[in-house]
């Protein structure tokens, strides 16, 4: 197995793993279901997770307290796994990788693995077309949110509230806790430092 997936898979996806307890075999083939689903189409994160509640409630499930945490895991997964070349990553090293270091039952393994390795050709297809053709960026606000009571002198809080035009003139509102937004600064910081360690390798030059 290349070590850099299971290096990315591990630092990607590792911090959900406490939340798989919530998960039942019928909620993780909806997830998976739902993130073939945004691979194939061009519809937003937030349109596809809508689509993944309506399935859950539809098939008489309760919602699990994490269950964006895990959307967010099951689609990490097929996402990371679907950016290595065919025969990189092969079947028992997979399966190993997700049990052993990921903690999945067999019985999920079996699902995942049979999604992922079964339908990888038209998956990376459609993952390569749709990932070019999502709107970009094209400018971006922010601002922070900060709730002062009345009553007593705690404040709550303070939120991070951000603000993306996309260039097909759409609009996107994000707003995350202040802990959350510290995590994103970590994990884009990390990928600007990958960025500038693979720039410099002579391969690329």
């Amino acid at each position: 197995m290349s070590s850099m997936f299971r290096y990315n898979l591990l630092r990607s996806v590792k911090p959900y793993t406490p939340f798989v307890p919530q998960l039942s075999k019928s909620m993780l083939r909806v997830l998976i279901q739902v993130s073939v689903h945004f691979i194939e189409t061009k519809k937003s994160s937030s349109e596809v997770l809508s689509l993944a509640l309506n399935k859950v409630t539809n098939a008489g499930h309760k919602i699990p307290p994490n269950f964006c945490e895990l959307f967010t895991m099951v689609f990490l997964m097929m996402q990371i796994f679907l950016r290595y070349p065919k025969g990189v990553v092969k079947h028992h090293e997979l399966r190993k990788c997700l049990m052993d270091d990921l903690n999945f039952t067999e019985e999920y393994v079996d699902d995942i693995c049979k999604v992922l390795l079964n339908h990888r050709e038209i998956l990376c297809k459609n993952f390569s077309e749709t990932k070019m053709d999502r709107p970009k960026i094209s400018k971006m606000q922010w601002r922070i949110n900060i709730s002062l009571s009345l009553n007593t002198v705690h404040m709550d809080e303070p939120t991070i509230v951000l603000h993306f035009k996309l260039q097909n003139k759409e609009f996107r509102t994000l707003e995350l806790p202040l802990s959350m937004f510290q995590q994103v600064r970590y994990n884009i910081a990390l990928l600007l430092n990958e960025l500038q360690a693979l720039q410099t390798r002579s391969v690329l030059k």
